[in-house]
């Protein structure tokens, strides 16, 4: 009798058509996308058998798949992407994130970079992930001012399953860093300008 760990996990992609085999590529550059491609190749890592099959360059595979040929003729392309694993359709729509990948893979993601410390025998591992990432964006787009890019990070956090309040942290992270430089300028603005600094950020200005 095999063990779950000997059970071999195939997951099938069958994305719309788009220039090239993962759709990253050219000057705008879907972050969905983006992302999807790097947790493909984090499950290729994690010795997942992954298969991508873009509709505009493999058209035989969607005919030859009967699941998604049924559901193309009945809904059209919208449906697509279609993602199958070890047969059987589980997503269409949409690009899912890492931690659904992974639970289809029956991989723990929280205690995977354990594993990978154990493997390598070293002490440096990384701790540097997608989440954080969108964390330390958020923080910086809040600090420089823009609202545009908050907004769109504030979404790509939401859909990678980031807390709103490990969210506020980074925005609180952000405001802390703005209302420190703009505390030096005032004193250097004072300072310019001969005007005695109170120790509050009051002054000229």
């Amino acid at each position: 009798m095999k063990n779950q760990t000997d059970i071999k996990t195939v997951i099938e992609v069958y994305d719309p058509a788009m220039c090239c085999s993962t759709g990253v590529c050219g000057p705008d550059v879907d972050d969905t996308l983006a992302d999807f491609a790097n947790d493909i190749k984090w499950l290729k890592s994690m010795g997942v058998e992954v298969k991508r099959f873009n509709l505009a360059q493999e058209p035989e595979a969607f005919k030859m798949c009967v699941p998604v040929l049924t559901r193309l003729q009945k809904e059209g392309s919208d449906v697509l992407p279609i993602i199958l694993v070890n047969g059987e359709m589980v997503s269409q729509g949409g690009y899912p994130g890492r931690e659904t990948l992974a639970s289809w893979a029956t991989i723990n993601v929280k205690s995977e970079p354990q594993a990978q410390h154990h493997n390598n025998g070293t002490h440096n591992q990384s701790v540097y992930t997608d989440n954080v990432d969108i964390l330390v964006a958020i923080g910086a787009s809040v600090a420089s001012g823009n609202s545009a890019a908050l907004k769109q990070l504030f979404e790509r956090g939401l859909n990678a399953g980031i807390s709103n309040e490990d969210m506020a942290k980074a925005m609180q992270a952000g405001i802390n860093v703005s209302q420190a430089a703009m505390s030096t300028i005032v004193e250097t603005a004072n300072e310019l300008l001969g005007v005695p600094s109170n120790g509050t950020g009051g002054g000229c200005c």
